[in-house]
């Protein structure tokens, strides 16, 4: 059946005076009648007595429903298919369409509104969206929605009475232009109050409507506040939930208490409204029964995951195969799916054929628990038997996998059993099981893979994630004993799926909340705000989040300094990496990708795993977040699935696992031309996306990363160009093309920048040997408290015997270990030198001395 809404009310296209001659009659109708009623009530004519009963029944009926619409739209709902739902606004032809008049699901007060903002625009002049705005900014709830937003409500009023004023200049309106305004705004409110599940349209679904509507004045004046239509229409949850269950029943612990309309409570029930079913004690003893908890209001809730649920619905309502499996990782939302499907059960809201179903969750652990294989298989039995005699029973099994397990314990047994039901579709079963298991437990038993239809449950969106976090935040606020801003909502929510992979969506930004609302209350704050979500963000990165303040600003700006503290020469490399953290500092740097990446050429010992060091400190906090691969271990091309790991599951990918569990950090991989082609491919996509899907099917997100691969590919070439006094920068673009011997151009052209590292001198090998010595003076001042001084015959002599032509200072390290690290760690440990002491260290008569 499809549905064409229209919006038609006859109290705005009436003329100005007729409206307030029809407002007045209404009032006078009811003072009337008010005193008609008590009249007759007070007579003694018992006729008389009765009517003034039915009309005092009639105006209590009116004082009850006062202020709401004619009809709710909850009927409505329940009605409507999906598709109309999402595609109301769309013309029907009226021989198949049932025509629904928007206006009856309207409210008094918003009504009301509408019509003042309608009449003072026909009449005085000016915007009718902003008088709309700012006589509707008097409702509360509308009010803590705009507070939820850090926004002043004294400089918002102000700011829309001096809107008001300047859109009186405006040319008038006709009344054909302010009704088809009021058309189009009324129809997105009825949008979002469908979406919304509301029962009304009442004032902060059109407020909501407002940020949607394409007027230049009322898209400005939001665009000052920094409001966008999607987190306007989020914060305004604050202000409607809080006063629907602080008048009915207060808030509810979990978000399941947040269904539209309560189911009434009732106890346990087993017997189907015809009844046909029958008990079933023993399944009871190894279940839970969602549909009890959907009436206890405990489940239910659901935001995000409709495709999925549709698809669920569709696949147990059609009689044969009605069988499903979720696939999903971890908090990807499986179970909440499920658990929507029992509160729509008690609804009724179900095609016929799942009528009066119960929806049941099978306990596993209880099910084997200290049983035998034969006692489990037993135990199965008896479940089957009960739910194919009571048959009225969806059985949801989660993580499934156990069941076809062959370590053992008599989960194969338990899966033949349950196999000739399957396939004689006897009862509907719901699986659900994670992709690795899914992977090595049930795809290779093909008979009962093959049982079901597959269903796979991704991360919940962005938005829908801010959506669930906002009702969260509404319990959490009232055990955390503070004021949770829609920022904090919306940080918790972007830093989590940025920064914290290792959990999905809404689960990861809900713990970040959680944090955050626990540092503000130790430290007795009254409002959580964005800025706090940011700080224990950064606390847990150690990654500079917060935009730049004085201090990191000059150190950005001085980032060739502070690197040239630890790093020698090769001025070119350092200007390229310091332009890359600047750029991606500042919000200028290329969006969906890594950070930067970089392609290190030169000779060995020259400073680029150095740098990379270097790199990884700064931006990350720490040289432990540079995860390093040596890429001469991936020769072949099987190593591919130590990369990323095999099909089945049983290799974990040694980078998308490393990624996984470090998703900010510098990656470095080693002699990159000596990697197989095929890993070489694989960064074709990493690079140009900042995402890699491993053998198990899960997105790897490269985003917070920056990869630096090296190579000592022609570095003769390099030496013999520098050597010949040639720029860098035109060695570079030569070299670019020469290393097409070894990369295929287009991942060449990936990289941010293809840098070239040129030989080091013995000057620049005597400044490091200076770095290394310093180094480990105040390693031995901290640890031990004593001094150590170095002459500069000693300091020549280090760096003359560290140096190679062929390694750089790559020998410098075991030099400096095996002529002072270890002659010093010897006298401390037989005691001649002591705490407060002072060492002088000199070359003296062709040896290196302490004195």
């Amino acid at each position: 059946m499809d549905y064409n809404f229209y919006f038609k009310e006859l109290r705005l296209e009436m003329a100005t005076p007729i409206r307030f001659l029809t407002r007045l009659a209404s009032y006078c109708f009811y003072a009337i009648l008010a005193v008609a009623t008590l009249t007759f009530l007070l007579s003694d004519i018992e006729w008389l007595f009765w009517i003034g009963v039915l009309l005092l029944l009639f105006l209590i009926d009116r004082i009850i429903h006062f202020g709401q619409a004619e009809r709710s739209l909850i009927g409505l709902l329940r009605r409507l298919p999906r598709p109309s739902r999402r595609n109301f606004g769309k013309e029907k032809k009226e021989s198949q369409a049932i025509s629904i008049n928007i206006a009856g699901y309207l409210t008094s007060n918003s009504l009301n509104v509408l019509e003042r903002a309608f009449g003072k625009s026909l009449i005085v002049g000016g915007d009718f969206y902003l008088y709309l705005l700012k006589f509707i900014f008097e409702h509360k709830e509308i009010k803590e929605g705009i507070l939820r937003m850090d926004i002043s409500l004294k400089e918002f009023k102000q700011r829309i009475e001096e809107e008001v004023d300047k859109s009186l200049d405006d040319p008038h309106k006709n009344k054909a232009e302010l009704l088809s305004m009021v058309v189009s705004l009324v129809k997105k409110a009825f949008e979002l109050a469908l979406l919304n599940k509301s029962r009304f349209i009442e004032q902060p679904e059109i407020f909501s409507a407002l940020a949607f509507v394409n007027d230049e004045r009322i898209n400005r004046f939001f665009n000052l506040f920094s409001i966008n239509s999607g987190d306007l229409e989020k914060a305004l949850i604050f202000g409607r939930f809080k006063k629907r269950f602080y008048k009915s029943r207060g808030l509810p612990i979990t978000l399941g208490g947040f269904i539209s309309k309560p189911h009434r409570r009732s106890r346990h029930r087993v017997m189907n409204r015809a009844w046909t079913s029958r008990p079933t004690p023993f399944l009871d003893d190894f279940s839970i029964d969602f549909t009890d908890l959907a009436r206890r209001e405990k489940v239910g809730f659901l935001i995000g995951h409709q495709q999925e649920y549709d698809r669920l619905i569709d696949i147990l309502a059609r009689p044969t195969k009605p069988n499903v499996l979720l696939i999903g990782e971890p908090g990807s939302g499986k179970e909440t799916t499920v658990m929507h499907l029992a509160f729509n059960l008690i609804k009724d809201e179900v095609p016929d054929n799942l009528f009066d179903k119960r929806l049941v969750a099978l306990r596993i652990g209880n099910l084997v628990s200290g049983a035998s294989p034969d006692e489990i298989s037993k135990r199965l039995n008896r479940i089957v038997e009960e739910i194919t005699a009571t048959g009225n029973i969806i059985l949801y099994i989660p993580d499934i996998h156990n069941l076809v397990k062959t370590s053992g314990e008599g989960y194969l047994n338990a899966a033949d059993i349950l196999m000739p039901l399957i396939r004689n579709d006897v009862f509907p079963i719901i699986g659900a099981t994670y992709p690795k298991e899914y992977k090595q437990l049930i795809e290779t038993q093909s008979d009962f893979s093959h049982a079901f239809e597959i269903i796979r449950v991704e991360e919940v969106s962005e938005d829908d994630a801010i959506r669930i976090l906002t009702y969260s935040s509404i319990i959490l606020e009232r055990q955390y004993k503070l004021i949770v801003s829609f920022g904090a909502v919306k940080q918790s929510v972007i830093l989590a799926h940025k920064y914290f992979r290792y959990k999905f969506l809404p689960s990861s930004a809900e713990d970040l909340l959680k944090e955050a609302l626990a540092d503000a209350s130790q430290r007795k704050e009254k409002i959580l705000s964005a800025d706090m979500v940011i700080t224990i963000a950064e606390r847990k990165t150690n990654i500079p989040i917060h935009r730049a303040g004085k201090k990191e600003l000059e150190k950005l700006l001085n980032l060739e300094e502070i690197i040239h503290e630890r790093l020698i020469d090769q001025d070119e490399a350092v200007k390229s990496v310091s332009r890359a953290l600047r750029e991606y500092r500042s919000g200028l740097s290329r969006k969906g990708g890594p950070i930067s990446t970089f392609l290190f050429v030169g000779p060995t010992g020259v400073g680029k795993t150095e740098l990379s060091k270097i790199l990884s400190s700064i931006q990350f906090g720490s040289e432990d977040l540079m995860v390093r691969f040596d890429m001469s271990e991936y020769q072949t091309k099987q190593s591919i699935l130590r990369f990323i790991g095999s099909p089945d599951g049983k290799i974990v990918g040694t980078l998308t696992e490393a990624i996984i569990q470090k998703p900010y950090s510098l990656i470095l991989l080693d002699e990159f031309e000596k990697a197989h082609p095929d890993i070489l491919n694989l960064f074709l996509q990493v690079f140009d996306d900042g995402r890699l899907t491993d053998s198990l099917g899960r997105t790897v997100d490269f985003q917070n990363t920056i990869i630096i691969a090296t190579s000592n590919a022609h570095s003769n070439f390099i030496k013999t160009e520098i050597e010949a006094g040639r720029d860098t920068e035109d060695i570079a673009k030569e070299l670019k093309k020469k290393l097409t011997d070894y990369f295929r151009p287009e991942l060449l052209n990936r990289f941010s920048s293809v840098i070239v590292f040129k030989n080091l001198s013995k000057d620049d090998i005597k400044a490091i040997a200076w770095l290394k010595l310093n180094g480990l003076a105040k390693t031995l001042e901290k640890t031990h408290g004593i001094s150590l001084i170095f002459d500069e015959t000693a300091v020549e002599r280090i760096a003359e015997l560290g140096y190679d032509p062929v390694f750089g200072a790559r020998p410098l390290r075991g030099v400096i270990s095996d002529k002072l690290r270890s002659v010093l760690a010897e006298k401390i440990l037989k005691g001649e030198i002591s705490r407060g002491g002072t060492i002088n260290i000199v070359f003296e008569d062709g040896e290196i001395k302490f004195t």
